[in-house]
């Protein structure tokens, strides 16, 4: 939402016109896309797919310096752990997409991602929708909002998630996660408890075909033109060593060409990959399961 860095002067013009926008715009949920407007991207998105932002330890500092803006000091939390707080989200969308983030991040509004004016940068938090009960958990990577009382500011595809990005804005409860108690919980949870009747019958179950666990893949583009989505795919394979490909949806009649690389076995050549992108300013790559 907003890059706050050196250039105070361009923090504000940024913010500015951030601002000018939102008063030109009740919410955030438009549906097409508008010369100068934020809003949502053109065709249909299922957000469904989109995996929860998956918290890990940040081992450098964290962005966590004050700041001043429209008169306003804001000082940002050093941990956001044992952060609890419920008030109104919005979201951003098209305007912002592919612009870089506070703490440098590209932002994807594919992503699980959001915006908040004191949580560390970067760190997680969880996110949950009072109205529905809906819950996502997101990467904060990006300063803001600073329009009305907003708490925080999602990505495109976590308003979807939530279920919000049509009426632009929903009151929320933003919980900050500590990654190392997180990932355990997960675990923990993922682990099944077997009973004596359990080891009973092992044998028998144990011959049954095991569930196929989904595979990672980075998702750079969603292109139309079949053409363009090859010569993307020509670009990407001469920065990465993993395999890039083009796959053809289902849409009708002008089906949407997906240039995706991968499979990746583990997280680390997930992050690999999209620093590689990132640098190449390739695209916004965002990580999808098949």
């Amino acid at each position: 939402m907003l890059c706050l860095g050196s250039n105070n002067g361009g923090a504000l013009i940024r913010a500015v016109v951030l601002l000018a926008s939102a008063l030109m715009l009740v919410a955030c949920g438009s549906s097409s896309t508008r010369p100068g407007t934020d809003g949502a991207p053109r065709g249909h998105f299922d957000a469904s797919s989109v995996p929860d932002a998956i918290p890990r330890a940040h081992k450098g500092p964290v962005k966590s310096t004050p700041y001043t803006l429209f008169g306003i000091k804001y000082y940002p939390l050093s941990t956001a752990v044992g952060y609890d707080k419920e008030g109104t989200a919005s979201w951003y969308g098209t305007k912002f997409h592919g612009h870089k983030t506070a703490n440098g991040e590209t932002y994807n509004m594919y992503g699980m991602s959001a915006a908040h004016k004191t949580l560390p940068l970067p760190s997680y938090a969880r996110v949950t929708n009072l109205a529905n009960g809906k819950t996502v958990v997101v990467r904060v990577n990006d300063r803001g909002p600073f329009h009305g009382d907003r708490l925080i500011d999602m990505s495109y595809a976590a308003a979807r998630k939530l279920g919000f990005y049509g009426k632009g804005t929903a009151r929320v409860r933003v919980e900050g996660i500590d990654p190392d108690n997180y990932n355990a919980r997960q675990m923990q949870q993922s682990t099944p408890v077997r009973s004596p009747a359990a080891k009973v019958t092992a044998k028998p179950v144990a011959s049954k075909p095991e569930a196929k666990h989904p595979r990672m893949f980075l998702q750079v583009a969603a292109l139309q033109n079949q053409q363009s989505a090859q010569n993307l795919q020509q670009r990407l394979s001469s920065v990465t060593r993993f395999p890039v490909s083009v796959i053809e949806g289902s849409e009708r009649p002008a089906p949407l060409h997906r240039v995706r690389i991968g499979p990746f076995t583990t997280l680390q050549e997930v992050e690999e990959v999209k620093q590689q992108v990132d640098n190449a300013a390739l695209g916004a790559s965002h990580l999808v399961y098949e």
